[in-house]
């Protein structure tokens, strides 16, 4: 064989190992390709299952609704690359939502309420599936680094065909949802709705731990809770807080003459009194019995004077169930020493106790200024009507 007849076989030989070489490539980068896809695939799956998990591990173990919805949000919006997220929940009777958790919005962002007849919400709503809605400039809350969001992915959240409310998830631009995708936030719009009927069901439970049943006002529980915190508050900014300790006179002889069931009524319209004279700041709660109290908000002794009286005027001048005119005797303390804080209640029991000893039916002042007087051991005897 001569050289030309050997070159060219090799020249063959030498095409055909390049171009087998360039198959195999070309076939590993496809597979390389593909696995990178599953990868992916594989990467999102796991991301899916930890933020369900996540908001799961919060419902289960966290009876606070606010924890749970900041959970589902902060972990939805990471997988839906949102740069900021609300949630809104329905209230009673209203025909609108109330946002009840965000992140990255600015402390007074616009939108606070929704009404569910109007975009963003209705046609999310109206789909029961979750949606992107463009925003204007009248819904787009402001975000924590400037600007407002263009567009919000709706996520409709309900519970046996009950809407409960709906999660906000704010992008830059416009995105078609894939299927997994709207799987994950329905998963995420179940998770959030089981957290927020638990929440509503604890916050129930608390409230009736907390509720005096007959009256409806804060118990005794409550009132100690509400007076902490109040006291917290006075020395946080130095401001003055009273106390009113309220009894009404000769209330025995109500229940022993006309029946326990009308001392109850008795005691039911006294409390809406108490409520309706008192300021929507201050705390009107049953203290126990015939007993009542109010936690006056920022009032010095003058003012808490003033409300005790207007308070004991009104009460003088009712008719109560039964055609009875009844009177109340009342004690007041306040003051602004936030060392005396912890006497006032004590103190407005001692003023209460000289309005009874006093002839009834007056309101008495304690003086802070002086020494604490000595505690009482029994109340006045029930005097015939």
């Amino acid at each position: 064989m001569d050289l030309a007849a050997v070159l060219l076989v090799v020249s063959v030989l030498f095409v055909i190992a390049f171009i087998l070489l360039t198959v195999s490539l070309m076939r590993q980068r496809g597979t390389a390709r593909e696995l990178e896809a599953a990868l992916a695939d594989e990467s999102g799956a796991r991301d899916r299952a930890a933020l369900l998990l996540a908001i799961a591990s919060a419902v289960n173990s966290s009876l606070a609704l606010e924890e749970v919805l900041n959970v589902a949000l902060t972990h939805a919006g990471r997988i839906m690359g949102a740069v900021a997220g609300a949630m809104y929940l329905v209230r009673t009777g209203k025909a609108e939502m109330y946002r009840e958790a965000s992140y990255n919005l600015t402390t007074r962002a616009r939108g606070g309420t929704r009404k569910l007849d109007e975009e963003p919400l209705s046609s999310a709503i109206g789909a029961m599936r979750p949606l992107v809605v463009k925003l204007d400039e009248h819904t787009a809350p402001g975000l924590e680094l400037g600007g407002h969001p263009q567009h919000a992915l709706v996520v409709p959240i309900q519970r046996s065909g009950q809407l409960m409310g709906a999660m906000e998830l704010y992008l830059n631009a416009w995105r078609e949802l894939s299927e997994d995708q709207a799987d994950l936030l329905n998963g995420v719009a179940s998770q959030a709705a089981i957290a927020i009927r638990h929440a509503q069901l604890f916050q129930a439970q608390e409230e009736n731990a907390l509720t005096d049943e007959l009256t409806k006002l804060p118990n005794r529980r409550a009132l100690a809770q509400e007076f902490l915190k109040e006291m917290q508050r006075a020395r946080r900014h130095k401001n003055a807080i009273a106390f009113v300790m309220i009894d009404i006179d000769h209330f025995k002889q109500v229940n022993d003459t006309y029946g326990h069931l009308n001392g109850d009524a008795v005691l039911a319209e006294l409390a809406q009194i108490l409520k309706g004279g008192a300021r929507e700041s201050d705390v009107c709660a049953r203290y126990g019995g015939e007993e009542f109290a109010l936690i006056l908000h920022e009032t010095t002794e003058s003012g808490a004077r003033v409300l005790a009286e207007r308070i004991r005027s009104k009460v003088a001048a009712s008719t109560f169930p039964g055609g009875l005119n009844l009177t109340i005797s009342v004690g007041v303390a306040a003051t602004d020493d936030a060392t005396l804080f912890t006497q006032l209640i004590d103190r407005a029991d001692q003023a209460l106790y000289a309005a009874k000893q006093g002839g009834r039916n007056q309101v008495r002042v304690a003086d802070m200024k002086g020494p604490a007087p000595k505690s009482h051991m029994t109340k006045p005897e029930v005097e015939a009507v």
